[in-house]
């Protein structure tokens, strides 16, 4: 079972998007290189685990990288693992597991010489706990590498919404952890480590285009005080053109880094 229905419409979000995921996550796979770069080169770990491996996108770049290794990924979501198995059907490197991340981490005996997570550990319930437990799983010199996004994401959104309404709008992003907590999290288990801010804005040519991609690549879902009716899309985008001459999205990540 998971560990909360909170968790529950987050998998199905994603798993509904996993079609159109790859399409419109530009900037996800934009972290994904800019993750890559925090890795190895030359001869590198023999056991390598992905947490939150979506669409296999990352976990193709693993593989290719480190082709004498070998990599588990997971993802709780069914259609994001469907997806995976196909893109990585000539990797035999790789293999996929249909796992909650949490529960995963909390089980698993195994030890792995580098844990990654690309734009994944936000979403869980208890990110500090994760951390620990990724800290265990590592072997002695075993790295982990992540980006998470943090809590400023879709922050023009969020103030548009909160006008339109009358009242402030919580979306998801709001929970996400700000880079001091994870600085203050991440020295608890390593003994070198690291938080660098790369936040990224991107402009969406209409309203309905940046609602579009919120909803294909599954990062939405917030709960609005009421319906986001014709009248009220037609409020949200006066909104942005009065206030940012466009239709603009804040992304804030935070790539971190662990070592043994």
């Amino acid at each position: 079972m998971l560990t909360s229905s909170r968790k529950q419409r987050i998998l199905q979000r994603f798993s509904r998007a996993a079609e159109t995921y790859d399409a419109h996550a530009e900037t996800q796979k934009d972290l994904a290189a800019r993750l890559l770069r925090e890795l190895p080169n030359g001869s590198g770990p023999e056991n390598i685990l992905e947490i939150g491996c979506g669409t296999g996108y990352f976990t193709a770049l693993l593989a290719e990288r480190f082709p004498e290794a070998r990599i588990t990924a997971l993802d709780f979501a069914e259609g994001m693992v469907q997806m995976a198995e196909k893109r990585l059907e000539d990797k035999g490197n790789a293999s996929v597991l249909c796992e909650d991340g949490e529960r995963f981490l909390a089980s698993c005996l195994d030890v792995f010489d580098v844990i990654c997570a690309n734009s994944t550990l936000q979403w869980f319930d208890d990110i500090g706990a994760a951390l620990v437990k990724i800290g265990r799983l590592l072997s002695n010199r075993g790295l982990f590498v992540g980006v998470l996004f943090g809590p400023r994401t879709f922050t023009e959104l969020a103030q548009g919404l909160s006008q339109v309404f009358g009242q402030q709008v919580h979306l998801p992003p709001h929970d996400f952890s700000a880079g001091e907590h994870l600085e203050v999290m991440l020295k608890e288990i390593f003994p070198r480590f690291s938080v660098q801010e790369e936040s990224r804005v991107r402009n969406y040519g209409s309203l309905l285009d940046l609602l579009d991609h919120i909803r294909k690549t599954g990062t939405g879902g917030g709960q609005l005080p009421g319906a986001l009716t014709r009248g009220r899309l037609r409020q949200l985008d006066a909104w942005f053109q009065a206030t940012h001459g466009g239709y603009p999205a804040t992304y804030q990540a935070f790539v971190v880094r662990g070592e043994k």
